[in-house]
């Protein structure tokens, strides 16, 4: 993973000629992706661009950091960084990161400096898209950071990256609704995309996710809410508001973004449902778990759920949910 540092004292993205996002003293952040790199590099360059000591102080040395003189990034995507020019005059990109696995990484690394200096300090470009970016460089100074975790084996210490603050927004308009539809759009064929047929996940996020299901399952009280890391839509949350007859809360769905996957904050909102169901009096929390997602599965039995039985019920199109239960006691 590369990241190009240019220290600007103003900077702007623009697409189709409408700017879509802009800061003032602080670094234009270049990132790009390539084959090998992994979450660890996003943590460390990320934690090295918000350390890095390239500011002016008193005296005129390079003494401080963005955090230090109260900057603001604006972080861009841009494959280019690894653009290969030793053979021809044709710049060969075979070193730039698979697109979907580098939009992770970016989003990543995006994440962690929202933590790191605060969520109203960092803006983005859009992955993927064609951008005009304006800046004014001060100094000139730009800075290349490299990661070496893709090619040997870091020594560093892992660095120490806020726990994201969380905050639960219900979803009450048409917006969040659609707001909703888009993280799932994002998530879902990342979750299952090795596990369910894509026809599949479309039929599922087609009924699911649709307006008049997500109205009518909140007006028989399953609550829905938007998941907020550092004030960013970051995934989404639904669960029963009361206990059932048998005294159970059911959790219907927790996701969130890849990104987040590593970084804890799957942990922390089922840590704040459980919480929650306790408050009512429930006697425990059950959920649906698909028999093949392993990832999600250990991660409810290291919170404590246990695996009580199988269940495989019908759905629209043909298809099938095909689910272990899960169980934990409060």
């Amino acid at each position: 993973m590369k990241i190009l540092l240019q220290r600007v004292d103003t900077a702007s993205v623009s697409i189709n000629g409408v700017q879509t996002a802009a800061i003032q003293s602080g670094y234009l952040a270049l990132v790009g992706c390539r084959e090998g790199d992994r979450p660890e590099d996003a943590d460390r360059l990320a934690a090295r661009t918000a350390s890095l000591r390239i500011f002016e102080d008193s005296e005129g040395r390079m003494n401080r950091s963005v955090v230090d003189v109260g900057g603001s990034i604006l972080a861009v995507s841009q494959f280019t960084l690894y653009a290969d020019t030793r053979k021809g005059n044709r710049p060969s990109f075979v070193q730039a990161g698979d697109p979907q696995k580098a939009r992770v990484l970016y989003e990543r690394y995006v994440a962690n400096l929202r933590s790191l200096i605060g969520a109203n300090r960092v803006r983005t470009g859009s992955f993927g898209a064609d951008m005009s970016i304006a800046l004014v460089n001060n100094g000139p100074c730009t800075i290349e950071l490299v990661s070496e975790v893709a090619t040997t084996p870091t020594q560093s210490p892992k660095p120490k990256i806020p726990a994201p603050r969380l905050d639960f927004l219900p979803v009450e308009s048409e917006t969040d609704i659609a707001l909703v539809q888009s993280l799932v759009a994002e998530i879902w064929p990342i979750c299952y995309g090795d596990i369910l047929e894509r026809k599949q996940i479309d039929s599922m996020l087609g009924w699911m996710y649709a307006p008049e299901t997500i109205r009518k399952e909140s007006a028989a009280g399953t609550a829905y809410f938007l998941i907020a890391a550092d004030e960013t839509p970051a995934g989404i949350c639904s669960f029963d508001l009361k206990p059932d007859e048998e005294g159970g809360i059911e959790l219907h769905k927790i996701y969130t973004l890849p990104q987040y996957w590593s970084r804890g904050l799957g942990s922390l909102v089922l840590r704040k449902v459980i919480s929650w169901a306790k408050s009512t009096g429930a006697s425990f929390v059950y959920l649906r778990v698909n028999k093949n997602n392993v990832r999600a599965q250990k991660a409810y039995a290291a919170a404590g759920f246990l695996r009580k039985k199988a269940v495989c019920s019908p759905i629209q199109d043909g298809f099938f949910m095909d689910d272990f239960i899960y169980r934990k006691e409060l």
